[in-house]
């Protein structure tokens, strides 16, 4: 696995929207419920040890617990390869992130610490052998020492069988898994497309934004050829130009009524008022002919402009482009939009 793939990981978990959906799914709804994600917070990731060694955890969030001063810290970490001492790090990271608290005097001494959720995301191909608890990496000893030995568990994802026995699960970390399992481009775009759809909106466009850059940073690993990523490049920069129309619907006739009045001022207030509004459904149906030329090819758009020609409904128009957004091939959308 390319170096490249793995950092960006990071990327992706950097958004809240990744980090809400893998509370929900791999932690407990209950849980998130719980949890206010409005008050995500990224905190510094360098640590360093009693002897002066720098030691730096790949992500550290920091969250409140909803009507509460209580706040939870999750621990992220990515592995290509099973680690016979991850609990060690793991549990490490924890005391000096707590350190960290006392250090900076977030902490006075009668509070208590916060809880910590350590989480591994494992992207390697070979089954994860190590233990997720330290307990386990220390030597059986008598019945009356064991109360004293540290405890320390961390939630280990494997994303090469996560899902694998329940496939149809569209949950965020399991189609990372999906991809990871079969990087065809078939899936690969298959996927991306389902995850653009659920992620829809400018404010999951960083969200997008990390998806791809995660698909190309494995692309010369997975040899995916230079067209077909350029076509899962298209499928995150055409939500972008979605949104774009699904916004002209509530846009056009406000902004054509402001051109209009502009222009009804001296060629008189219905004249004007038209115009406006013709300007507003142009934009509309040249939004919706890039979308189409995007996924489908200019010879697509021309046959589909003969459609778009007759349409003045700014919600017609964007009922168009839900129907290219949804559709895998062109005779599907002309079925559907009655070409």
């Amino acid at each position: 696995m390319a170096r490249k793939h793995d950092e960006t990981y990071k990327f992706i978990f950097s958004q809240r929207a990744a980090v809400e959906e893998l509370v929900r799914n791999f932690v407990g709804e209950d849980l998130a419920d719980e949890l206010d994600f409005g008050t995500l917070e990224a905190l510094p990731t360098d640590r360093i040890s009693g002897g002066l060694v720098q030691r730096q955890v790949d992500l550290l969030w920091k969250i409140r617990f909803r009507g509460s001063w209580l706040y939870l810290l999750i621990l992220l970490e990515f592995q290509s390869e099973s680690d016979y001492f991850m609990a060690l790090r793991i549990l490490t990271y924890i005391c000096l992130t707590y350190e960290e608290l006392v250090r900076r005097r977030e902490l006075k001494a009668s509070d208590k610490l916060p809880p910590v959720l350590p989480v591994t995301i494992y992207n390697g191909q070979a089954r994860w052998r190590a233990s997720t608890d330290i307990s386990e990496l220390i030597a059986r000893v008598p019945t009356q020492l064991a109360r004293f030995l540290p405890r320390a568990q961390f939630l280990l994802l494997d994303l090469q069988r996560i899902g694998a026995q329940d496939p149809p699960s569209t949950d965020l970390v399991t189609s990372l898994g999906k991809m990871e399992r079969e990087p065809s481009p078939e899936n690969l775009q298959r996927v991306m497309r389902d995850l653009t759809g659920r992620f829809r909106g400018a404010g999951f466009a960083e969200l997008r934004k990390a998806l791809f850059s995660w698909v190309a940073g494995a692309a010369e690993a997975w040899q995916i050829p230079k067209e077909e990523l350029a076509k899962m490049q298209t499928l995150t920069e055409d939500e972008t130009m979605y949104e774009r129309v699904r916004e002209m619907r509530e846009q056009v006739h406000r902004d054509g009524i402001q051109k209009g009045l502009e222009q009804g001022l001296e060629q008189g207030l219905e004249q004007g008022l038209e115009q406006g509004l013709e300007r507003g459904r142009a934009e509309g149906r040249a939004l919706v002919g890039r979308l189409a030329t995007r996924k489908f090819g200019a010879q697509t758009a021309e046959q589909l402009s003969r459609v778009l020609d007759d349409m003045a409904d700014p919600e017609q128009l964007a009922e168009v482009a839900d129907a290219i957004m949804d559709c895998d091939s062109d005779a599907e959308l002309f079925a559907r939009v009655g070409v």
